[in-house]
């Protein structure tokens, strides 16, 4: 069972964390990386080591904090990397941190916004002391997120980097997974119970329910069918969630 806990409320932020090995940041550099690869340009003066700037309709915030995120907060997180198997241990090394937030008012879009964030953190991951991103619940690997992140130059969605997929085995040791994220985009959060798929075929089944979500503005409903095939046809149930508070959409995939 996981004990993430999922915030309703609606945002106008998205907020997450370069993790450093050391509180030196090359600010040049930074903005040489942000135009050569998202020809992002800033002359905003570098202040108290943060700077704020518009990237398009939106306000980013970058500000260098010379300290380890408290109280093994991104180690724990970490943790629910399934990708990274030395996550924690290498996250654990981290000495200081920039905070990138990117904000606008009545018209901010979450999925705009996260676009930005990832083009700012993949920019910043390229310099040489800089270990992965702290977006809550988890830890993303800096060579995974610059990857990652190159989808946007081919207008496709990052997804694997907008939320996170998490596994777990219930009481019956039956394989589960559940979507953390989907609430940001105006979805809801989805669910697979005690399927009998492999972990690395239920994490691409996730991954791909939820860019069908995201990318084609769909809205699955309960009592309807899902499929990514003609003879596929997935039934999909609205009701409380087994991971989280609140509701979640199971998928009855491999069941």
């Amino acid at each position: 069972m996981s004990n993430i806990d999922i915030n309703e409320k609606k945002r106008t932020t998205t907020l997450g964390f370069v993790l450093l090995t050391d509180a030196n940041f090359d600010w040049p550099r930074f903005r040489h990386e942000l135009k050569e690869n998202w020809d992002i340009s800033f002359s905003d003066e570098i202040k108290d080591g943060a700077v704020v700037f518009k990237v398009d309709d939106y306000n980013v915030a970058c500000s260098l904090l010379p300290n380890p995120i408290p109280n093994n907060e991104a180690e724990n997180c970490a943790k629910n990397n399934m990708l990274w198997k030395d996550g924690a241990a290498e996250v654990a090394k981290h000495a200081a941190h920039v905070m990138i937030a990117v904000m606008a008012g009545e018209d901010y879009d979450a999925v705009e916004a996260n676009v930005i964030f990832a083009k700012i953190a993949s920019a910043m991951l390229r310099l040489k002391n800089t270990i992965g991103v702290y977006k809550n619940p988890t830890v993303f690997e800096k060579n995974f997120y610059i990857e990652v992140a190159e989808h946007i130059k081919k207008d496709m969605l990052p997804i694997p980097i907008m939320l996170h997929i998490g596994m777990y085995l219930n009481n019956d040791k039956l394989l589960c997974g559940f979507t953390y994220g989907m609430r940001t985009y105006g979805r809801e959060e989805m669910e697979v119970v005690g399927t009998k798929a492999q972990p690395q075929t239920l994490f691409n089944f996730m991954l791909a329910i939820s860019d069908y979500v995201i990318n084609g503005d769909v809205e699955l409903k309960d009592g309807e069918t899902v499929g990514f095939t003609d003879d596929q046809h997935l039934p999909i149930t609205l009701s409380a969630a087994t991971s989280f508070p609140g509701n979640s959409l199971k998928i009855g995939f491999m069941t």
